[in-house]
């Protein structure tokens, strides 16, 4: 089979999609019996061939900005329906809803039937950006709402008409069949072994000292406001250090921020480097309410790190397979310091065991790819969309 994924997110400072495709990327060049190629935007148009049946080809897409992670505006679509045309593929993912699942809707019917268009469901638009727009105080915010509305309406019909739309956590998967969208394949992401607890799982700092770890994107849709905010409370309490990693569009102002038990890290690409940074710290802070999944959050519990997050998304989900999981009140600026203080406060062992245990019942990423590529087989072979077995449970 022919497989062109096609993503406007992919990045090389990106952060849980780049994960998502290296994995990919190194599970086709592995194997013979398919061809992979990742259509994603950059400066110019090149081609880098990986392998025999593996490529990455960039098409023309300017930069968003500085701040924005590396990411860039796909605009060159002329150049990917010649490459579509050309390799006639048999599935074709659309990696993001904007530009990229118009252009794949608008080719289904000049491919059908041999080309299933499908989507990934990285990010859920509606409830991370329309609905706070929508929810915003002031005088229009009931024409807002209206239009919102209606936004949410066409998206969610547009949604319904890929031939499957892969999800990868049960609570995606609900949210999306409670709006009509029925053809859904549900596949969680897998589990990097660079992120694994150092032997024996983590004791108590002799100085008392507890180390505080943020690591991704900071935008206001990953919770960094809220971060932001909190921060010189959680350091007020002498035995805290907080280290903050990642780029985007408060960086500035994490960069600004000073105080001697604090470091901003900047964005980390090496992989490895990112996972020396999780066995250094005790705990992870994840406030961002609208996760679809947590890859970061799965990382920092195979680290045996205690995870803070919000109880709401794909973190919740992650945390709730705990015992006793370090939730807070999405939003809530009060009760994530709490949770924060509370997770610092406990024993780091007993939350290491818990942690390592929730995160050993994901599959690495190897497992994960072939569970993709194997519903996509399935609809190859005109079988209708179902969860793969081996499912991770809703609650894990």
């Amino acid at each position: 089979m022919i497989f062109v994924d096609i993503n406007t997110f992919f990045a090389e400072q990106a952060g849980g999609i780049r994960t998502y495709h290296a994995a990919k990327l190194e599970w086709f060049a592995r194997q013979r019996r398919h061809h992979y190629h990742l259509v994603c935007p950059g400066p110019r148009h090149r081609v880098r061939e990986l392998g025999p049946n593996v490529s990455i080809v960039e098409v023309y897409g300017p930069a968003l900005g500085r701040r924005d992670g590396g990411y860039r505006l796909m605009l060159d679509y002329p150049r990917v329906f010649s490459l579509l045309r050309r390799l006639r593929p048999d599935v074709v993912e659309a990696g993001d809803p904007w530009l990229t699942g118009l252009f794949c809707l608008a080719l289904a019917r000049p491919f059908a039937p041999r080309c299933a268009v499908s989507a990934f469901y990285h990010a859920d638009p509606v409830r991370t950006w329309t609905e706070p727009w929508a929810a915003a105080p002031g005088p229009l915010e009931p024409a807002r709402r209206l239009a919102a509305a209606a936004a949410a309406r066409l998206f969610y019909a547009l949604q319904r008409r890929y031939r499957v739309t892969m999800v990868s956590s049960p609570a995606m998967e609900q949210h999306l069949r409670s709006r009509g969208v029925d053809r859904v394949a549900c596949v969680p992401f897998g589990t990097d072994p660079r992120f694994a607890p150092a032997a024996p799982l983590r004791a108590a700092r002799a100085d008392g000292t507890r180390r505080l770890l943020y690591a991704g994107r900071l935008g206001r849709e990953k919770g960094a406001d809220l971060l932001l905010e909190v921060l010189p409370r959680l350091l007020h309490d002498p035995r805290v250090h907080v280290t903050v990693m990642g780029r985007g569009e408060l960086q500035e102002a994490f960069a600004a921020f000073a105080h001697p038990r604090y470091r901003y890290a900047g964005f980390v690409a090496d992989r490895a480097e990112v996972a020396r940074a999780f066995a250094e710290h005790d705990v992870m802070l994840a406030p961002g309410p609208h996760e679809t999944f947590g890859l970061a959050v799965l990382e920092a519990l195979a680290s045996g790190l205690a995870v803070v997050g919000p109880d709401a998304g794909g973190t919740a989900e992650r945390l709730r397979a705990l015992d006793d999981p370090f939730l807070f009140r999405a939003g809530d600026a009060a009760d994530f310091v709490r949770a924060a203080f509370r997770a610092a406060a406990a024993d780091p062992a007993v939350s290491a065991r818990q942690a390592v245990r929730a995160a050993a019942a994901y599959p690495s990423w190897e497992v994960a790819v072939a569970r993709m590529v194997g519903v996509y087989e399935s609809l190859a072979a005109g079988a209708a969309v179902e969860r793969p077995p081996a499912a991770v449970p809703a609650h894990a």
